[in-house]
């Protein structure tokens, strides 16, 4: 089981491009802190990243890509100095090209096109795994499969101009494709591995992380993870907690809670069943349990997802 993939279906993880534009100097973006994780590729020429007023501007070459996972403001440049306006402004007035299609800023000068877009999740939701990335995760066009992303967005901006239908099936599949390749290049760049992505990397935490995500209604112990993962339940529990933020019980008991409401959300299943699925053989255990974890009843949550669909 692809455990990353796992923990994206659960947080309703869903990918989108905006555009694929030339950018003309001079010209300077402001995007705003916003609930959605945005991310922006230079697919040709460069420009420069600004993520606060503090901080010095970073270069992005042609290849890089940049994400922001909990949507943190940040400013693109033609150039350090530029004068930078709000996105929305920005892309008010977009002129036609032959490639990309659209252009933004000057009429002239250097040239950088850029591929923007979001990842939306339900950030309501509590998983250790975008609450121990940075504010701002900056790959360079030669870490790890850098031109991969590249393609991937690329064709992403190519579905986005087709069908509905298109876009609902394949903008999904490579936006979760995208911000996989994307996390799992950036934690083979650390040496500091005491995050979430980290502990799914690990050949003894992410054993044990893989086991409870394939069976998830087995009545795990600490002891048999610890020896599952060739480890000591000390040693163990002291190093999931280190990686993960939470002990082992205690991310069982959440992740449970979470495929629970999703088994809510997308499926006809009954309380009792649902229950029984996520290790609960008391009905009132699990409502409790799920009450205590996520802030409402199982009741109304499938209310709300059958309300929204």
């Amino acid at each position: 089981m692809d455990v990353l993939s796992d923990v994206f279906r659960a947080l309703r993880l869903r990918g989108a491009v905006y555009f694929r534009a030339a950018f003309h100097s001079p010209w300077g973006m402001k995007v705003p802190p916003g609930r959605f994780a945005n991310f922006h590729v230079v697919c040709g020429g460069s420009c420069w990243l600004r993520c606060d007023d503090s901080a010095a501007p970073i270069e992005l070459g042609d290849g890089d890509i940049v994400v922001f996972p909990r949507g943190d403001g940040h400013e693109l440049l033609c150039d350090p100095d530029a004068h930078s306006v709000p996105a929305e402004r920005l892309m008010a007035s977009p002129r036609a090209e032959a490639a990309p299609n659209v252009a933004f800023g000057g009429t002239g000068g250097v040239t950088t096109s850029l591929i923007c877009g979001h990842f939306e999740y339900d950030r309501e939701l509590p998983h250790p795994l975008f609450e121990t990335l940075p504010a701002c995760i900056h790959l360079r066009a030669g870490d790890g499969d850098g031109g991969w992303i590249v393609a991937a967005s690329a064709l992403a901006a190519e579905v986005a101009g087709g069908p509905a239908e298109a876009i609902n099936t394949a903008v999904d599949r490579l936006g979760e494709a995208l911000l996989i390749q994307t996390l799992a290049t950036y934690i083979r760049s650390r040496e500091d591995q005491a995050s979430f992505l980290g502990a799914v990397q690990d050949r003894h935490i992410g054993h044990a992380i893989e086991l409870m995500h394939t069976n998830i209604a087995h009545d795990w112990q600490v002891g048999e993870l610890a020896t599952a993962a060739a480890m000591s339940r000390s040693v163990f529990s002291e190093r999931f907690r280190r990686m993960v933020g939470t002990p082992p019980m205690v991310y069982l008991a959440r992740w449970r809670m979470l495929k629970a409401r999703e088994l809510l959300v997308d499926t006809g299943l009954s309380m009792a069943e649902i229950s029984e699925r996520v290790g609960y053989r008391s009905e009132f255990a699990f409502a409790k349990a799920f009450k205590k974890n996520l802030g409402e009843t199982p009741g109304e949550v499938r209310k709300s997802g059958a309300t929204s669909h």
